[in-house]
Order: structure tokens, then C-alpha cells, then sequence
């Protein structure tokens, strides 16, 4: 029976630890690409882009170009600059 217990708690641990881990924010570490999805994201809980990570791309699209947005993305996602707010002032 204990071998049991056992056995369920380790499972009960394999499924929850990384859903847990899955949901936890970014750390200061993380570049300012992670960080602004982060701070976007779900769809609507964001007054800076209500439409969340899609509106942001399309504004991105339209002020650069659809063939822009990779070096874009490359430049942001080499910022770590610790904060959303940080992140925003770095990039303007």
C-alpha cells in the first residue's frame, strides 16, 4: 500500500510541477520579446495592445514592412533590460 502512495505522489508531482512552471512569468532575465508577449498576453487584458501578440504583430508589420519584422524580432529578443516597462522605454 505505502509503494502505492508512492507512487501516486510522484505522479501527482510529474503533471503538476511543470504546469506550474508553465504558468509562471517571465524572469528578469528574460529577453524583452518574452516579457512584452508576456505583458500582452491573453487577448484583452492589455490596454497597450487590447488585441494581444497579433495586434502587436500587425502594427510592427505595418510601420516596417512584412519582410522587416524577423530582424525586428532578432534586435528586441536580444534585449534583457529586466521589466515590461523597462523594456518599452529601451525600445522607444
Amino acid at each position: 500500500m505505502r509503494k502505492i502512495a508512492v507512487v501516486l505522489v510522484l505522479l501527482v508531482a510529474i503533471v503538476a510541477i511543470p504546469a506550474v512552471a508553465a504558468s509562471a512569468a517571465p524572469n528578469a532575465h528574460a529577453s524583452c520579446v518574452g516579457l512584452e508577449s508576456q505583458g500582452i498576453s491573453p487577448v484583452g487584458s492589455s490596454d497597450e495592445f487590447p488585441g494581444g501578440r497579433p495586434q502587436l504583430n500587425s502594427v510592427v508589420r505595418q510601420l516596417i514592412g512584412a519582410n522587416g519584422i524577423g530582424p525586428v524580432v532578432s534586435f528586441v529578443s536580444k534585449l534583457h533590460e529586466g521589466s515590461h516597462q523597462a523594456c518599452d522605454e529601451a525600445t522607444g
